[in-house]
């Protein structure tokens, strides 16, 4: 091999490691700058990095027709709990650290039909659902937490970056966030589930979505849900008695 050919080689593959090296500082670039416009679209740093709870009230209204309430609380370090009324029968979901449960029980008497204990893979993703509702888009605080950006697309109408926020163990959240505004028109979990979020409520000088509906695809075809959300109070916490699980 002459040197003219080893120069053009050598020449050739490092032109090819600078173009890579350029394209992973721009994608590095790209998901900074989608963070702090989501971020500020939401509102002030100081004010989100407050916040270590929420409390969500509203309504629940399955694609089957049926309508009943929701109370959801996240709460730092690592506590979540969910009550869910639908006519008679209540559910109530409750993470606390690596532990989690749902009950099922009757409105009137809070007489519990059955239990169910989480497997490892539900506390994993309860605890990834705690951590997004906090992190306000930076990155995943958890073993192997990671942001990619998967490039551009259309949603509405409106041109989106989209970036995958990769929590381990199988789990992410893909987000589809206005390049332009911050605002998130969509995201998807790494169950195939979407989730839209329609107009917003001021809390604190905060943005947070008014109704979030959620599709998902079943052996019978795509069902919904819409959470239709009547106040959000922040910094409020449970006592620690709502976290504990309740006896057989």
């Amino acid at each position: 091999m002459n040197i003219q050919i080893r120069i053009l080689i050598f020449i050739t593959i490092t032109n090819m490691f600078a173009a890579m090296a350029r394209s992973a500082e721009s994608d590095e670039e790209i998901i900074q700058s989608t963070i702090e416009l989501a971020r500020s679209y939401i509102g002030p740093d100081d004010k989100l990095d407050a916040i270590d709870s929420v409390h969500y009230k509203g309504s629940l209204l399955y694609s089957s027709g049926e309508l009943g309430t929701i109370e959801m609380v996240y709460q730092k370090p690592m506590r979540h709990r969910m009550v869910a009324v639908i006519g008679e029968r209540r559910e109530v979901s409750v993470l606390d650290g690596s532990e989690g449960w749902t009950t099922f029980e009757r409105v009137v008497d809070s007489v519990p039909f059955s239990m169910e204990i989480f497997d490892p893979i539900r506390i994993l993703i309860m605890q990834a659902s705690v951590r997004e509702a906090f992190n306000f888009f930076r990155k995943p605080d958890a073993r192997n937490g990671e942001i990619f950006y998967e490039g551009k697309e259309t949603v509405n109408g409106r041109e989106c970056n989209v970036l995958t926020y990769y929590h381990g163990d199988g789990i992410a959240y893909q987000r589809f966030i206005d390049a332009e505004t911050g605002q998130v028109h969509k995201t998807m979990d790494s169950k195939g589930v979407e989730y839209l979020e329609e107009g917003e409520l001021i809390v604190n000088g905060l943005r947070f979505p008014k109704k979030l509906v959620s599709t998902f695809s079943t052996a019978i075809g795509d069902r919904s849900m819409e959470f239709a959300y009547s106040s959000i109070t922040l910094n409020e916490k449970l006592p620690d008695s709502d976290f504990v699980m309740p006896l057989p």
